[in-house]
């Protein structure tokens, strides 16, 4: 399969709204907050753009970027684990909640670090981190979500469909 970070915005979106299995609700939340960074990112960029001494800023966007490269690959792990847990192979519950605390872990560190731009940013791109943060929350909701019923799946030994 293609990664989620190699496909287009629509083909994406299609491939949720498909028939199949996966992606689904976990690539959404990723790809949200993937898209949630990449406005923390834009009002860093701009910022930067006109005010290249501004300090603090490029170490919050480049935490960013680690940040987003994460999401992305937390993307393509869900993916892939749910499938398995689809199939009833052994582990993929277990698999699926570690993907899922380690986005909300991912999520919770892009928001405290948009939430320190959110002070440093020039005023005009202040809808950029309202944007991210709100990307981040919806994000955060789903994740949420899906580690309470992937836990309750690992519980009791089946997965969720």
């Amino acid at each position: 399969m293609e990664s989620i970070a190699d496909q287009t915005l629509g083909r994406l979106a299609s491939a949720i709204a498909s028939r199949a299995p996966a992606p689904g609700a976990g690539v959404a939340a990723a790809a949200a907050l993937a898209l949630g960074i990449a406005c923390g990112r834009k009002a860093a960029a701009i910022t930067l753009k006109h005010n290249p001494d501004r300090p603090g800023i490029d170490a919050n966007d480049a935490r960013l970027g680690e940040l987003q490269d994460a999401a992305l690959r937390l993307a393509d792990q869900d993916a892939q684990c749910f499938r398995a847990a689809i199939a009833q192979a052994s582990g993929a519950e277990e698999q699926l909640v570690r993907g899922d605390r380690a986005l909300l872990a991912c999520a919770d560190e892009a928001d405290a670090v948009i939430a320190r731009l959110a002070v440093q940013v020039d005023e005009i791109m202040r809808n950029d981190i309202l944007a991210g943060r709100a990307l981040i929350e919806a994000a955060s909701l789903i994740v949420r979500a899906n580690l309470a019923e992937n836990e309750a799946a690992q519980s009791s030994g089946s997965s969720r469909s």
